[in-house]
């Protein structure tokens, strides 16, 4: 049951959103020199590229019968959903790429994002890999940098999300909806993918 809750909870569509909340809300820096409209700007555009737009796709897609499940359960399933993610999390990052007003870390996290689900669907041809530990990892890849190069970033923030990431993937596993190298290889493309987005921005 708990296990359940996690997967639902921590669901890959709502990490890009709430790590986008965190750096505006919780970013004592951002929270000082960004407008509370401003931010809330920012908060609305990432919550429809990444969350309400996704998520509305694979529900229509679903009712469509395109997909015989919202869960995603087979590689095959996977494949529309996947192409419409990577199209959402562009056009979000390239919203962010374009708006003076957006915190770096930001736009950082969203390029890292469409990298993220970029890769998912190049392994997915492969491998059924963890799309909850992509997010997870990701997640867990950008707070960990930031937290070394951010001097104002909140350095307790970091163990929680760690915690997190770890109950993800654990949850997962308890569920049987991986295989354990299908799980570490989400952490691995994850982690991969911020690391890459940090360097190019």
């Amino acid at each position: 049951m708990l296990a359940q809750v996690v997967s639902y909870v921590l669901h890959p569509l709502f990490i890009p959103f709430m790590v986008v909340l965190f750096v505006l809300y919780r970013h004592p820096v951002n929270v000082l020199l960004t407008d509370e409209p401003i931010r809330l700007r920012i908060a609305a555009m990432s919550f429809i590229n990444t969350v309400l737009y996704p998520g509305l796709f694979v529900f229509l897609i679903w009712r469509l019968k395109f997909i015989p499940s919202i869960y995603l359960e087979s590689q095959r399933d996977r494949i529309i959903p996947l192409v419409s993610c990577i199209f959402f999390y562009f056009w979000a990052f390239y919203v962010s790429r374009n708006w003076e007003v957006i915190p770096q870390a930001v736009h950082q996290w969203l390029l890292g994002v469409f990298l993220t689900s970029s890769a998912a669907m190049f392994v997915n041809i492969f491998m059924k890999i963890s799309l909850h530990t992509l997010a997870a990892g990701g997640a867990l890849s950008f707070f960990i940098i930031q937290t070394a190069a951010d001097p104002n970033w909140p350095l307790g923030a970091l163990a929680p999300v760690a915690l997190l990431a770890g109950l993800v993937g654990t949850a997962r596993l308890i569920r049987r909806a991986h295989e354990p190298g299908e799980i570490y290889a989400g952490y691995l493309a994850g982690g991969i993918c911020q690391v890459a987005a940090f360097y190019i921005v």
